[in-house]
């Protein structure tokens, strides 16, 4: 009886000293989690204030040096509003294993009509908005603009018709640019009046069947006949995807391309 007694004891004790350690280690682990967030932050541009988001990932709360991707999200005038491009935009981010990102874009999808005569009205804000999240957010001055349809018209102006220098930007991922663009970025071209980079620029080019597919394939061979030396290049037409389904995988892909992932 004793050594049942013995044994039952210590199989209670043994027992609850598990129980103990299982009970503890939720705790500890809930205590070390970090988790991403997105904060709203106000900018000024044009003597105005503007009302920015940005998507910090877990790691940033260890890691303060980041590049940063602008998203270019305005109301499409000519296509059904995509109210999700900023969570596209993080999703590309968060595919790629081993790597993180600010995402930066307007709190709001405004109401803007994106055209080549307006490109440095709407252009100034980004550019604006970059200052200062250099300036409060990130150490690092890798900085990628990225956009789809008109926006994205906006991402090719940035690249080809920017006279300042350095210019802002390092990455440009344009998806389904609007045929007014399309058709500036190749005038440009053919005058040879684009101006010309000091330091290396990344493009990644892409278009769905939605789009004129002889315009874009004018423009990418444009584009590789003028064989910038300081511009690495990539094109995809997705001709199987419309308009509304492309700029998922799109933007996943040139986040990959831009950052050699």
């Amino acid at each position: 009886m004793k050594v049942k007694f013995i044994i039952i004891s210590l199989f209670i004790a043994f027992g609850s000293i598990l129980f103990l350690s299982i009970e503890k280690f939720p705790t500890e682990t809930n205590e070390a989690e970090t988790f991403s967030k997105i904060e709203t932050f106000t900018f000024i541009s044009g003597g105005k204030k503007n009302k920015g988001k940005i998507y910090f990932p877990a790691s940033y709360e260890s890691n303060k040096n980041l590049p940063v991707i602008y998203l270019i999200d305005f109301a499409e005038q000519h296509f059904k509003l995509a109210t999700d491009e900023f969570e596209r935009v993080i999703d590309g981010v968060t595919q790629i294993q081993g790597f993180d990102a600010l995402v930066v874009s307007l709190e709001n999808i405004p109401e803007f009509d994106a055209e080549p005569e307006t490109f440095q009205e709407q252009y100034a804000i980004f550019k604006n908005m970059a200052s200062y999240v250099d300036s409060k957010y990130t150490k690092n001055q890798s900085k990628t603009l990225i956009g789809r349809g008109s926006e994205s018209g906006i991402v090719l102006m940035a690249l080809f018709n920017e006279n300042q220098e350095p210019s802002v930007f390092n990455n440009f991922i344009a998806t389904d640019p609007s045929p007014k663009y399309a058709a500036f970025i190749m005038q440009l071209i053919e005058k040879n009046a684009i101006p010309k980079r000091n330091l290396n620029k990344k493009l990644h080019f892409t278009f769905s069947k939605t789009n004129d597919r002889v315009e874009c394939n004018k423009l990418i061979n444009l584009i590789k006949k003028a064989n910038y030396n300081w511009l690495d290049f990539e094109a995809i037409e997705y001709a199987e995807s419309d308009y509304e389904n492309t700029y998922p995988i799109s933007y996943a892909t040139g986040i990959k391309y831009v950052f050699n992932k």
